[in-house]
């Protein structure tokens, strides 16, 4: 956990480092593009809640939100009349299909950690609601994240099962056979497992190029989310979608700031 906290904090150094082994024009695209999501508006949309680790450690990690702190969002979510929705109703909201109430919150986790099974589901089970997990599918089974058992206890919750890749890798510094495979990879293996549609993504420490983006729309992708702080806005590109991330030292009424949307 350490290491992806260091890795994501430095991720735009890794980037400058290895750049010289980028194309000039791969490394114009990946700008361009950061400075393209930065750029739109927010509007009123759907906050779309970015968890990882659901565990105890003191508050020194901020991917890693107290099980008790987790307890404590999701109370205050049920009491304030929010209902979770699934990929589906997301993403009819989104289009404008169905009509939002302004009670409506798509909750996801990344990585696959064993304790979203463990520590998040049952409270989550306990007010009502779903979840979304952006799985990376080379980790599952490994030491401290979910069996592929535990996967499908999870769909069985009703939970939706999405890609994060296979392996979690920076994708703009990668060639398109590279990026493909990452994303390609990661959809189908979690299809065969689980025989259910793969329809979004969640771009690894949110970085992505505008060849990230092509070979996620041509690898059957109706979504990718981003890690760009925001709600969830109808006029967002679709492969950019934003997310609030709930850091581990976060306390309630930060919470609740995340969530009073101007």
């Amino acid at each position: 956990m350490k290491k992806r906290k260091v890795a994501a904090m430095t991720a735009l150094l890794a980037f400058m480092a290895v750049s010289l082994a980028v194309t000039a024009d791969q490394l114009l695209q990946f700008k361009r593009t950061v400075a393209f999501a930065s750029a739109e508006a927010s509007g009123a949309g759907i906050p779309v809640l970015c968890y990882h680790s659901i565990a105890d450690n003191g508050g020194s990690n901020e991917y890693v939100v107290s099980p008790e702190r987790f307890r404590e969002e999701m109370a205050w979510l049920s009491g304030q009349g929010y209902h979770s929705i699934d990929l589906k109703e997301f993403g009819a909201l989104l289009s404008g299909k169905e009509k939002a109430s302004g009670k409506e919150v798509l909750i996801t986790f990344d990585d696959g950690y064993k304790n979203n099974y463990a520590e998040a589901l049952p409270v989550l089970e306990e007010y009502g609601f779903r979840a979304t997990e952006f799985l990376v599918t080379n980790w599952v089974g490994g030491s401290g994240y979910v069996s592929w058992d535990e996967v499908k206890a999870l769909r069985s919750a009703g939970w939706d099962i999405m890609a994060h890749t296979r392996t979690h890798p920076f994708l703009p510094l990668h060639t398109a056979s590279v990026q493909r495979d990452e994303i390609a990879g990661s959809k189908a293996a979690i299809e065969r497992e689980l025989g259910t549609e793969v329809t979004a993504i969640a771009y690894p420490y949110g970085l992505r190029s505008e060849e990230t983006m092509r070979l996620v729309k041509q690898s059957g992708y109706a979504y990718a989310f981003t890690f760009d702080d925001g709600w969830t806005d109808p006029g967002q590109n679709p492969y950019l979608l934003k997310r609030l991330f709930i850091s581990g030292g976060m306390g309630l009424e930060d919470f609740e700031r995340k969530l009073a949307h101007a």
